[in-house]
């Protein structure tokens, strides 16, 4: 897996959409390929979109031909896991949503852990049970250090991010974290195999930081 972006606060849909553009439109690698797309509703269910092929472009399309989503923008929680094309089926393995958050990552965060279960929605389990998204993340991965995968996970108030073990070792990852000094926005992204391996991580968050502070729509 190549990127995973996640947000809370207003307009958290339109921010990981802002940073992932900035993404595809800096980058070089495994890029413009599958895409899932998760958004919170008015009311309060995690809705997809999904593609194999096409990333930010295919996604933006299929958004544009459905009135009924376009809350999707202003929804205060939202993730993004893309890459290239043609991953296995059911594309929704790669990134674990309910009404209480959402875990999506890098690499493959769907990989089975030391738990009999996909890390991913270890995560995902974590926070429903009241865990904090940082100490979820923490927890899986400290279980889990040679598991190929970096998870971010997200609820409406908080975010946590990080790398395994396994994956700090690799010397082409990005990785940045955003969190308004008030709390109420955060923003944080990995990615591996995409040139440059330097700043583009920093430079896509900017971006979406941007539009959860409201400087740009």
């Amino acid at each position: 897996m190549t990127i995973g972006i996640a947000a809370f606060g207003a307009e958290a849909g339109r921010a990981v959409w802002a940073a992932w553009a900035e993404a595809e439109r800096l980058g070089k690698g495994d890029l413009h390929g599958f895409a899932v797309f998760y958004a919170l509703a008015p009311d309060g269910e995690p809705v997809s979109l999904e593609c194999q092929r096409g990333g930010l472009e295919t996604i933006r399309a299929q958004w544009s031909t459905r009135p009924d989503l376009a809350w999707m923008m202003a929804s205060p929680l939202a993730a993004v896991i893309t890459s290239g094309p043609d991953r296995p089926e059911p594309l929704a393995q790669f990134l674990a949503a309910s009404r209480r958050g959402f875990v999506t990552g890098h690499r493959l965060p769907n990989r089975v852990g030391a738990s009999g279960f996909p890390v991913n929605r270890e995560a995902l389990s974590l926070i429903e049970r009241g865990v904090r998204p940082d100490e979820a993340v923490r927890m899986v991965l400290q279980a889990n250090p040679r598991v190929d995968a970096g998870l971010i996970a997200v609820t409406p108030h908080a975010i946590g991010v990080e790398d395994s073990e396994l994956v700090r070792e690799r010397a082409d990852r990005g990785q940045a974290h955003v969190l308004a000094t008030d709390g109420r926005y955060g923003l944080a992204l990995l990615h591996n195999s995409i040139e440059p391996a330097a700043g583009l991580a920093d430079s896509a968050a900017r971006r979406g930081a941007a539009v959860l502070a409201g400087h740009e729509s």
